[in-house]
């Protein structure tokens, strides 16, 4: 039994006594369906090789042919990511830099109410109102940017909301942080990052491509107190708008430019145009008496002697039917110290007329007068004229700072030539080590000297005497102009432009400070006047009294050692 049942296994039982390909190989339509497809196979076959091919080659081209190309791209995108270089002061006190901020999108399929969502994002800082939101956030597809350049705590108030779809994008941002300081001289970025004002534009290159800080000739402590000090006179005196620049006389370097109203950098676009106008640079003035200077300078250049100057002030002076008055009677006949000391109109329009029309012009081409400021700000604004007829009667008014319009950029950097020994340097807002100044002679030495001793009596015993500071030796010029009423057709008695110049020490002047404030009111400390020698002299007093020791100035301490005679007849007295 046992033996007949192992036959009964089946034939796969036995492996040795079978052939196997027979077992597996198709027969009948089997075998046929099987043939047709052998083609199709080895074609798929020879793709897929193809395809393995391919991407090999791709690999390598990648790893090894695209690697200079690849470098290119990571080289130009750090320069495009390249910080903004930083813009210090002359001792290194940081005035604009670069902070982290973010600018903010909403993917608009994921905003299930946009009404909502405008309501809640527009009641936080920084973000758009309301109905622009609304407007922006409108749609179904791609994002919606709701907020550019937000601080770290404008995004925290943002992510608090915990909406869907908001997404962050970091970037630098550029940022001022001293505010409103030197806002007008510094500038600002756009957008995109780009200088679109003041120093931030001129250097805007240099600040994109080199990591290195721009360091200015500007001092920050002497530009906080010119501010502050202008701020003092604009709240006493209320005038429309001021201006004031202090300058190092020898290099042309600007230590401090400032103009009222002012305004917050990291906040200029929610100010006004007029805010951030730049007045020391852009707005031409007629400046009055402080002309007068030049006058004096001009006549002594063209071949009058000081000592020979002899003007009848009392005689009537009438050109092409208008008078020529002094505001204050003075002595007749009056010498060139003497005009400046009481601010003759008559004797600085009979300097003028003798230098002569043609001279005239020629000297004022010199000192740069006929031509925007000399400095490096782009907004500097050029002269202006009524007319461009040199007549007797322009020649006569420019004498005394009438009928020629300059900025008070202009004015600082002409006079500054006349009282340095007679060299012109051009104004510029970098250390001496950076700018290329070439000083040119406009007057002789001679003549720099008569104009600063005339210059200096006026601050002992004119109209400047509120301007005088014991010690420091100060000389200077009042200048008081009736601004022009256009609708009149006429100057204005009661609106006028105040200013007052003044350099330090006047025997060798190394510093100047000049003040400007436009239509001031006469109040209770100026007695009703509204002239420089009531505003804007004591103006510059009060801020040379606060720079003199920042800039260690030469100071004279004998000048505060009172006189023996003056105690003895003191003691008298008592």
């Amino acid at each position: 039994m046992i033996g007949k049942s192992s036959d009964r296994l089946t034939p796969l039982a036995d492996m040795e006594g079978i052939e196997l390909s027979r077992l597996f190989t198709p027969k009948g339509d089997g075998a046929a369906a099987v043939q047709n497809t052998r083609p199709r196979i080895a074609a798929l076959s020879m793709a897929l090789v193809a395809a393995a091919f391919v991407l090999a080659a791709r690999a390598a081209d990648l790893a090894i042919f695209s690697s200079d190309q690849s470098g290119a791209i990571r080289q130009q995108a750090a320069v495009i990511q390249q910080p903004r270089a930083r813009i210090v002061d002359r001792n290194g006190v940081l005035l604009a830099g670069n902070i982290e901020t973010w600018d903010v999108y909403v993917r608009r399929m994921d905003i299930d109410n946009v009404g909502r969502l405008a309501q809640r994002l527009s009641v936080l800082d920084g973000v758009p109102g309301r109905e622009v939101l609304a407007h922006r956030l409108t749609g179904t597809r791609g994002r919606a940017r709701i907020a550019r350049q937000v601080t770290p705590k404008q995004r925290q108030a943002i992510f608090d909301l915990a909406e869907p779809g908001v997404e962050f994008e970091r970037k630098l941002s550029r940022y001022y942080p001293n505010s409103s300081l030197a806002a007008h001289l510094l500038g600002w970025v756009d957008a995109d990052g780009f200088g679109a004002e003041g120093a931030e534009k001129v250097f805007d290159a240099r600040l994109r491509e080199s990591p290195q800080p721009l360091e200015l000739a500007l001092d920050a402590r002497v530009q906080f107190t010119l501010e502050d000090e202008l701020e003092k006179a604009v709240a006493q005196h209320k005038p429309l708008a001021a201006t004031g620049i202090i300058t190092r006389i020898g290099t042309g370097e600007v230590l401090a430019m400032a103009s009222w109203p002012n305004f917050d950098l990291n906040h200029f676009n929610t100010t006004t145009p007029d805010h951030r106008r730049n007045r020391a640079v852009t707005d031409p003035y007629e400046l009055g008496s402080v002309f007068k200077p030049l006058t004096l300078a001009m006549a002594l250049e063209s071949g009058m002697q000081m000592d020979d100057i002899e003007i009848d002030v009392k005689q009537k002076l009438e050109i092409a039917g208008r008078q020529i008055r002094d505001f204050h009677p003075g002595p007749s006949p009056m010498n060139g110290t003497d005009i400046l000391v009481h601010s003759s109109n008559k004797g600085a329009a009979r300097l003028a007329l003798a230098t002569g029309g043609a001279q005239q012009r020629e000297y004022l081409d010199q000192f740069g007068l006929l031509d925007p400021a000399p400095i490096e700000l782009r907004e500097s604004a050029a002269p202006y004229m009524a007319s461009n007829e040199w007549s007797k009667i322009k020649t006569a008014t420019i004498g005394f700072g009438h009928g020629l319009s300059v900025t008070p950029a202009s004015f600082v950097a002409a006079l500054g030539g006349v009282v340095n020994d007679g060299y012109k340097v051009p104004l510029t807002l970098l250390l001496p080590n950076l700018a290329s100044q070439e000083p040119v002679q406009v007057v002789s030495s001679q003549t720099s000297a008569h104009v600063r001793k005339a210059m200096r009596k006026v601050v002992t015993d004119g109209s400047g005497r509120r301007a005088d500071v014991p010690g420091y030796h100060v000389a200077g010029k009042t200048g008081s102009a009736e601004k022009w009423d256009s609708k009149t057709s006429q100057y204005s008695r009661d609106r006028n432009v105040s200013s007052f110049v003044a350099v330090f020490p006047w025997e060798a002047p190394q510093y100047l400070v000049f003040i400007l404030l436009d239509e001031p009111q006469g109040g209770r400390a100026t007695f009703g006047w509204e002239t420089a020698g009531w505003n804007a002299a004591p103006t510059v007093k009060a801020v040379i009294e606060r720079i003199g020791p920042l800039l260690d100035a030469p100071f004279d301490l004998e000048a505060l050692t009172p006189n023996p005679a003056d105690l003895a007849q003191a003691e008298t007295e008592q």
